[in-house]
């Protein structure tokens, strides 16, 4: 995981925070959370952290564990870096 100092990248950081269920459940209405060219379109990105901070209903992943506020902090950080792969 990236630390404070540390660029969050998509590969090594974002990308492991959704597991297989959250993959097949999001892809079946279009949401591409495993695909780099799809997550890092802003609009994209802040749709799914609305989903996964329970900003947006149902709140994601569909029956928790829901992301606690390093996992949150980490893909937020991500989208103000500008989405790095």
């Amino acid at each position: 995981m990236a630390t404070a100092d540390d660029t969050v990248s998509f590969a090594r950081d974002i990308r492991p925070l959704f597991r297989q269920v959250d993959l097949d459940h999001m892809d079946r209405i279009g949401v591409k959370l495993d695909d780099y060219e799809y997550m890092s379109d802003p609009s994209n990105a802040q749709n799914v952290y609305d989903y996964v901070a329970g900003a947006k209903q149902p709140r994601m992943p569909p029956g928790g564990p829901f992301w606690d506020e390093q996992q949150l902090d980490v893909f937020s950080r991500w989208v103000e870096a500008g989405c790095p792969p």
